[in-house]
């Protein structure tokens, strides 16, 4: 079994640093891609490639381009930090993007059977492979690629793997008062920033919140981005392919009865892993 040790006990004033690093560089990073849009050079750059022909799914990979950067950039500047006083893990390792506990693949293609199975099931009844095929890989791209990529990188490998790992640990308090804050980050991207944003989409608030905590979970178990980055994008296509509507927080019963049983399996599963030390 693969063990990763958690950072010795010390002041908080000798963490500090470590904690601060990544929500310095990610708040920031937040704000700019939620905003960007409505910055005149933005529109002129998304027009001139419009004009050259480039698809919209390549030029919207903005988003993934700016999380992934901050996600390492934060990754490596902890290490670095760190590597002045001790052996550091590599910037990668802090995210999480490695093996972790053996046996995680197949918990989650297991536990995404339900779902993605689901899903398929109802598009075949449904009749939803008979509309264009043009239309329905961007979305796939987006929703089963793009997003599970950059928001895991930065909200789970970041903000909470990097920290967990470099300063605070993996269980106690600390551990879930950073990654409940990093959750509700997550949420807010999933809504309009208006008060009327927040009364229609509360619901999508609150799914996201306790998806965020859930996968900020699964990191702490197996010690592996993987795990969450892959449910999520599995989560992603079933949703997708059962054309579920209203986000997260909406669907019809079916859907959200598939998505209970993967959750409910993986969580299972995981507890019945013998916890890493």
């Amino acid at each position: 079994m693969n063990t990763t040790p958690s950072p010795p006990s010390a002041p908080l004033a000798t963490t500090w640093p470590l904690i601060a690093i990544p929500w310095l560089l990610a708040l920031p990073c937040v704000v700019l891609t939620r905003f960007r849009a409505q910055w005149a050079p933005y529109q002129s750059l998304h027009q001139w490639l419009a004009a050259r022909g480039v698809p919209d799914a390549v030029r919207n990979c903005d988003n993934l381009i700016i999380y992934t950067l901050i996600g390492f950039l934060g990754a490596f500047i902890v290490h670095r930090l760190l590597a002045r006083g001790k052996q550091s893990d590599a910037p990668a390792a802090l995210l999480g993007l490695r093996r972790g506990r053996a046996g995680w693949l197949a918990v989650c293609l297991i536990a995404l059977a339900p779902m993605v199975l689901g899903g398929l099931i109802i598009s075949f009844r449904a009749g939803l492979w008979s509309s264009d095929l043009a239309e329905f890989w961007p979305r796939v791209f987006k929703g089963v690629i793009r997003a599970p990529i950059m928001e895991e990188l930065f909200f789970r490998g970041l903000l909470v793997g990097v920290v967990a790992a470099a300063a605070i640990g993996w269980t106690g308090w600390r551990f879930w008062l950073n990654a409940s804050l990093a959750a509700a980050i997550f949420a807010s991207i999933h809504i309009d920033w208006s008060m009327d944003g927040v009364a229609r989409g509360w619901p999508n608030l609150i799914v996201t919140f306790v998806g965020g905590m859930w996968y900020a979970w699964l990191l702490s178990r197996w010690r592996s981005l993987w795990v969450p980055m892959i449910l999520h994008a599995g989560m992603n296509l079933g949703w997708m392919l059962a054309a579920a509507e209203g986000g997260a927080g909406g669907g019809r019963l079916i859907e959200n009865l598939l998505r209970v049983a993967t959750i409910t399996i993986a969580t299972w599963l995981t507890v019945r892993t013998p916890r890493q030390n």
